[in-house]
């Protein structure tokens, strides 16, 4: 059920908890634990899933609704943001070439086609805000290692994905983390590979500008993407992440202060 503020005390882009937030890609890496730390925040969820994928499971949970659809179709779009405020893409691909890309899940399919149709049902729907999960290195697609990331062009399609959102007039974040590592293992990439782990290393480096390097936990992500949602300094900003030695943000306040201090100047 959508949350309704008074016009006194809502502020553009702001969703509280309450809110129902649709997550796309929920059974990935990042989207199953992203709807783990929404609940925990006191969110309503909307759990999506490619509808020839695998199924979220929400039995038990009656803050949890889950629908399967192909984002690549406009009214597949539309159905995923059902009597969501707010909406937050954490689809993703692999680099190279697999069996996903020939069943309909290249990069193009998913970072370009299906975020276009996510920002055109959002804009429809008249959404409050809409969170996408992004990459490091969309800025910096002609230094090693992301050129080499970006020789089947997904750097291009994700950038391409966030200039349609930045363009759509709805409000707006962006996440660009470097290199995804913890579990859950869903992907055909090196992290699944090497099983990496973030370790210690639970504190995030916040940057407004796309100079990053390193690694970025799934869990602090997730976490961050929940305590955004309800920031109104992040709203229409780029961020980019990255997991560096420290016990991380235990509380709103400090999650405020990393965020509200990486704004970009030129905001």
């Amino acid at each position: 059920m959508k949350v309704s503020p008074s016009s006194t005390t809502a502020t553009r882009g702001v969703v509280p908890p309450g809110s129902m937030v649709a997550v796309v890609g929920a059974t990935g890496g990042v989207g199953q634990l992203a709807v783990a730390a929404l609940l925990r925040k006191g969110y309503q969820v909307r759990a999506v899933w490619r509808k020839e994928g695998r199924a979220y499971d929400s039995v038990g949970n009656e803050k949890v609704t889950s629908v399967g659809v192909d984002t690549r179709e406009e009214d597949g779009a539309e159905e995923a943001l059902r009597d969501a405020d707010a909406v937050v893409c954490c689809t993703g691909t692999t680099a190279f070439p697999t069996k996903r890309w020939w069943a309909g899940g290249s990069p193009k399919d998913v970072d370009q086609v299906g975020v276009n149709n996510l920002v055109q049902a959002a804009k429809k729907q008249g959404m409050k805000r809409f969170l996408l999960v992004s990459s490091a290195g969309v800025d910096r697609k002609d230094s090693f290692p992301f050129a080499v990331m970006n020789l089947c062009g997904v750097l291009d399609y994700k950038k391409a994905g966030e200039e349609v959102l930045k363009q759509s007039g709805i409000p707006y974040t962006v996440l660009r983390p470097s290199r995804l590592t913890d579990g859950p293992y869903t992907s055909y990439d090196l992290n699944t590979l090497l099983q990496g782990v973030s370790g210690t290393r639970n504190q995030l480096k916040v940057s407004p500008e796309d100079v990053l390097r390193g690694e970025c936990g799934r869990v602090a992500l997730s976490e961050a993407i929940a305590q955004i949602l309800s920031l109104s300094c992040t709203v229409d900003q780029t961020f980019h992440l990255e997991s560096v030695e420290g016990p991380g943000a235990t509380n709103e306040a400090e999650w405020e202060r990393l965020f509200c201090d990486a704004v970009s100047p030129a905001a």
